[in-house]
């Protein structure tokens, strides 16, 4: 219902003539009496004791202003119902009617003054910009920004050089797109070696961390050798494969270089002997291997420990350590 049907019957007050109310209690208000009429049957006391409660006006505060609401409506349709109460309703009817349309008044009121608060506007468009929809959306990055503001750059320095010369417009053009196209194969050149150089140090990568057709002997071997010359991360790298590899002999997994340390893990069935030395050799490999962690003996000899649960050496073997 537009706010404006409100302002009809809400007029701004000067001084109160009974203590203020907010906009939510004057709701109430009409609530009470739209109760008290329901409840009142034939019974003119009922609507007697409704109209006696009334007050003459109600001073209703919507935020730094007053309005003065008249109660002269209701009074007048309390009257009308008391006399005519065993005749016809239509009073009544009349009354609850106009309850039902001065408190939606008075909530649309309340809804366009919430609209209007900064706070529930902000946390609304957060709600809105949490939604799925939105989740791929970013503001430009650091590279973005640093890229535009070289071309600007770029611009001016070609702005003022060509007013400096002074040249016709066409040998001006040609010399400033001239220096464009050298300065964005400078920029191409540029971020080529920069995610060259970046290569070196490659992000995670989870996948493919192991030669495919070795068998778990071949990566004990490799493991023994790496710790005897004191190559513990190689060591405990071709340690994990090797238990990867004896578990795939015993078909307790399928080959597949493609799955990650945690998707192997997640083949083996919990409570299996073979779950929790897999467990911890997974776990060391990913600090060591992916992690970057620095390895030692102490290391290495856990998992010799866990390559034993596992069958791949003898329990009385012990772990090479550098000379």
């Amino acid at each position: 219902m537009p706010v404006c049907f409100v302002l009809s019957f809400i007029a701004p007050t000067g001084a109160a003539s009974s203590k203020p109310i907010s906009l939510q209690e004057y709701v109430s208000e009409l609530d009470r009496c739209s109760a008290a009429l329901v409840s009142s049957g034939n019974d003119p006391g009922a609507l007697q004791t409704l109209e006696m409660s009334l007050p003459s006006e109600w001073q209703v505060r919507v935020g730094n202003q007053h309005y003065t609401v008249a109660a002269d409506w209701l009074r007048a349709d309390l009257a009308r119902a008391e006399t005519a109460l065993h005749q016809d309703h239509s009073a009544v009817e009349q009354a609850q009617r106009e309850i039902r349309s001065r408190r939606q008044a008075a909530q649309a009121l309340a809804q366009s003054i919430s609209s209007r608060n900064p706070e529930e506007a902000r946390a609304a468009l957060n709600r809105i910009l949490s939604a799925k929809e939105f989740q791929t959306l970013r503001g430009p990055t650091w590279f973005d920004s640093l890229r535009a503001r070289i071309f600007d750059w770029i611009v001016r320095q070609i702005e003022n050089l060509v007013g400096r010369i002074g040249h016709g417009r066409v040998i001006g053009n040609a010399i400033a797109w001239t220096l464009i196209i050298l300065s964005t194969l400078l920029l191409l050149l540029w971020m080529v070696r920069t995610s060259t150089r970046a290569a070196v140090h490659p992000g995670m990568d989870l996948r493919g961390a192991s030669a495919a057709g070795e068998d778990w002997q071949h990566w004990l071997r490799e493991a023994r050798a790496a710790a005897a010359r004191g190559d513990y991360r190689s060591a405990i790298h071709a340690s994990y494969w090797a238990a990867i590899a004896r578990l795939e002999q015993a078909q307790l997994l399928t080959e597949n270089i493609s799955r990650t340390p945690r998707e192997s893990l997640g083949l083996i069935r919990r409570g299996s002997p073979e779950y929790g030395p897999l467990l911890q050799l997974t776990r060391r490999f990913e600090l060591v291997w992916y992690g970057y962690r620095s390895a030692d003996h102490a290391d290495w000899s856990d998992a010799i420990e866990q390559l034993e649960k596992l069958g791949c050496l003898p329990s009385s073997m012990p772990a090479i350590s550098a000379s």
